[in-house]
């Protein structure tokens, strides 16, 4: 890390404080030396691919990480080469291989380097330095005489050539690559040579800060260090910062309690800064380097990456490069990547997502050891609280999920909704399939079939009649304690009825459950209002008999999961045959199934129109036979902040057949049904498919998407026997479509 120091003229000093590589004769503060060295020996170059990942990251644990040994580590992707694995431990602590597996690697970004040069050894930098952009503001003095220099790395540039190959060391099998391996590099050489003394003095800093700021580079990766003195620094950083630039800036290896430079930092530079400390890679618990500057009073503007990597020098040897200068670059890469994809990004909001997305590691929250915590290229390249939208509103994608009733095909809606773009609250556009989130739950489950395993195994049915009252009760009972008296009984349903001459008066609670034409609960239910709406079990009615027939007035309500129905049925009924007209309002559910929350819901609820029809006769053989039909016409209702913007008319059908007889002391039934099926309709979608760079603002379209279902058979058969003293039911459904059987049995007995 380049150190300023006292101003001399108005102009910055600098000296290298975090250096790897052979010593420039300058007295740095805290210097780091190069150790070790790898082999060059290269496999032939791999190209990226865009294959998701399909390893395991290394694990976080408040104590520290867990990295797998290499030795240990089996190959995860054409990514994963020799050239990856020769900065093993640097790159798996920060997820770096999630990035080049999904196709970030920095291209189309410009990087800063402000440092004392780059050379280009061994074509580890080819067509990646700007030469039309980079800039030398250095001299060389030689026996007295000083002349402006015109050279962007020689010999004497062994802190800015790693510092590039680290950030930008291309995947050509020698060496290690960078962490952005396809970023541009503008080299900033900002370093004087006294050739007569052999030391280098680093006092461009200024120039090349507002020189970066002039050309719009987003990013400056900077190993400088102040001392806390130079207010004239301050200011150029202060003006680098309001162009939305970012310095990613070396906290120091000094072992303070803040960063080196944070005597610089004031309101009008502060967002402007990132500061970068030097994590341990050779224990499995988070540890700062010793020598590392700690956040202090800049933990807001503080993360930490591993302080040792091994890259290449600048006598083109690969070797281990330490400090906390070798711990910003791989900063400075993760917000090159973020800008690669998100070009509509400032620097200092990839700084801001770098910061949100750390991994809090030391006290929990932002603390004055590690600020904000380890850089995690995944969650820094992952959507941040993504959210919907259908041009109109925009909602949190956590929050949202989309439940389609079974009588739905949900086949059209998982398709469209395939390729959605999202926004984070970043502003940045991720793309990808929501498709997973529409889910189709079974119809039949919950607490509607658990009361009637409850009233088989520990319940019964009563009935009862006086003149023109009749009713019937269905109750379980529930033993309290170890007695044989310690049972406590509660009814689950009813039913009762009071006829006055021509008039007839009847209600219901938790109709369902009284129903034995169903088998059980596992076939449809033969009533047209409660197979739409299941909840609406409550109902009062009054009927009228004229002309040998019935017409009746009935209204049914009822309540669950957060939804609600209402049902109002006019029916007529003559020698066998019913004829009912219904309307089916429901708020919170479509067809009895709740519609799901946020941008996702498939709507606030449904009105339905049906017409259905029953018919029951007796066959000469003893059998009676029952037959029902009916057709909906199905509305949605739409929520404002829904993909869901419209739907034509639903229109759904059932029909089924069932026939039964007294045999074996009991009855026996069999039956035929398809259950309610829509057979045409739509969903109007509206959503975003894409983000225009120039508007910056997304892109919708809009699809219909079918909802017909897809057309089931269900055969049925049951079998009541009951006496004073004990009572069994059996049941069994087979779904043809499904090759599905699912099967009831109750037996109870009193004593």
């Amino acid at each position: 890390m380049l150190n300023v120091m006292k101003l001399l003229s108005g102009v910055g000093l600098l000296s290298l404080a975090a250096c790897g590589g052979a010593g420039t004769g300058i007295s740095s503060a805290g210097s780091l030396g190069s150790v070790g060295g790898i082999a060059d020996g290269a496999p032939t170059p791999i190209l990226p691919t865009l294959t998701p990942p399909v390893y395991s990251p290394p694990i976080a644990t408040p104590a520290g990480y867990v990295i797998t040994p290499a030795d240990q580590q089996p190959i995860r992707s054409v990514n994963d080469t020799a050239e990856f694995r020769r900065n093993y431990i640097a790159n798996e602590t920060v997820n770096a291989l999630y990035a080049l597996d999904a196709g970030y690697t920095g291209k189309g970004v410009t990087v800063a380097i402000l440092d004392d040069g780059v050379v280009n050894v061994d074509g580890e930098l080819d067509g990646r330095i700007n030469t039309t952009l980079s800039k030398d503001f250095g001299s060389v003095t030689s026996q007295g005489v000083t002349k402006r220099r015109n050279a962007l790395g020689d010999e004497h540039s062994d802190h800015g050539t790693p510092v590039a190959n680290i950030i930008a060391g291309g995947r050509n099998g020698i060496g290690a690559m960078g962490f952005a391996p396809d970023v541009t590099i503008a080299v900033l050489r900002i370093a004087d040579w006294n050739e007569d003394t052999k030391t280098e003095i680093l006092i461009h800093a200024i120039e090349g800060l507002d020189y970066a700021g002039a050309k719009r580079i987003k990013l400056v990766n900077s190993s400088l260090s102040s001392s806390g003195t130079s207010q004239f620094y301050a200011d150029a950083m202060a003006r680098f910062g309001s162009t939305g630039g970012l310095i990613v800036n070396a906290a120091g290896n000094s072992g303070g309690t803040s960063p080196s430079d944070a005597g610089l930092i004031n309101p009008s530079n502060r967002n402007a800064i990132l500061f970068v400390g030097s994590l341990s890679p050779n224990s499995n618990a988070y540890t700062l380097e010793s020598y590392s500057n700690r956040a202090g009073t800049m933990a807001d503007r503080y993360v930490v990456a591993i302080g040792s990597n091994v890259t290449t020098m600048v006598d083109g040897k690969a070797g281990v490069f330490s400090g906390t200068s070798s711990a910003t670059p791989t900063v400075t890469a993760l917000a090159a990547d973020i800008l690669s994809k998100w070009p509509q990004l400032t620097g200092q909001l990839a700084g801001d997502v770098i910061l949100n997305t750390a991994t809090d590691i030391g006290a929990p929250g932002v603390d004055d050891v590690f600020g904000h915590g380890l850089v995690d290229f995944k969650a820094a390249l992952s959507p941040v609280n993504p959210t919907l939208s259908n041009g109109a509103q925009q909602t949190s994608v956590q929050t949202s999920i989309m439940a389609v009733p079974a009588a739905m095909g949900a086949e059209a809606i998982q398709t469209s909704l395939s390729n959605v773009t999202v926004l984070d609250d970043y502003g940045r556009d991720f793309s990808g399939s929501i498709a997973g989130m529409v889910i189709k739950p079974e119809a039949k489950q919950g607490h509607w079939l658990r009361r009637r395993v409850e009233q088989m195994g520990a319940g019964g049915h009563a009935e009862l009649a006086a003149g023109p009252f009749a009713g019937s009760f269905g109750f379980t009972n529930t033993r309290v304690g170890p007695n044989q008296g310690d049972v406590r009984s509660s009814v689950t349903a009813g039913s009762m009825s009071f006829i006055d001459g021509q008039t007839g008066f009847h209600a219901s609670w938790n109709a369902q459950d009284l129903l034995q034409s169903d088998v059980m609960g596992l076939a449809p239910f033969a009533d047209g209002v409660l197979a739409y709406a299941p909840q609406a079990g409550n109902s009062f009615g009054v009927d009228r008999y004229v002309d040998g027939g019935k017409l009746g007035l009935t209204v049914a309500t009822g309540r669950y999961a957060g939804s609600s129905a209402f049902a109002a049925t006019l029916g007529w009924s003559k020698r066998g045959t019913d004829l009912r007209l219904s309307l089916i309002d429901e708020y919170g559910s479509v067809m009895g199934m709740p519609t799901g929350e946020g941008a996702l819901r498939l709507g606030r609820g449904a009105t339905t129109s049906m017409v259905e029809a029953h018919h029951t006769f007796d066959l000469a053989t003893g059998w009676s036979l029952e037959g029902y039909g009916s057709v909906g016409f199905t509305k949605l209702k739409i929520d404002a902040a829904s993909l869901v913007t419209g739907s034509t008319t639903i229109i759904g059908s059932r029909v089924g057949l069932q026939t039964s007889a007294p045999l074996f002391g009991g009855v026996l039934s069999f039956g035929v049904a398809q259950p309610l099926t829509i057979e045409s309709g739509s969903a109007k979608l509206t959503y975003s498919n894409g983000y225009d760079l120039a508007s910056r603002s997304l892109t919708y379209t809009t699809t219909q998407a079918s909802l017909a279902g897809e057309r089931r058979l269900q055969l049925t058969a049951g079998f009541v026997k009951g006496s004073a003293r004990s009572s069994f039911q059996f049941g069994v459904m087979q779904d043809v479509k499904q090759s599905s059987m699912s099967a009831l049995a109750g037996w109870a007995a009193r004593f």
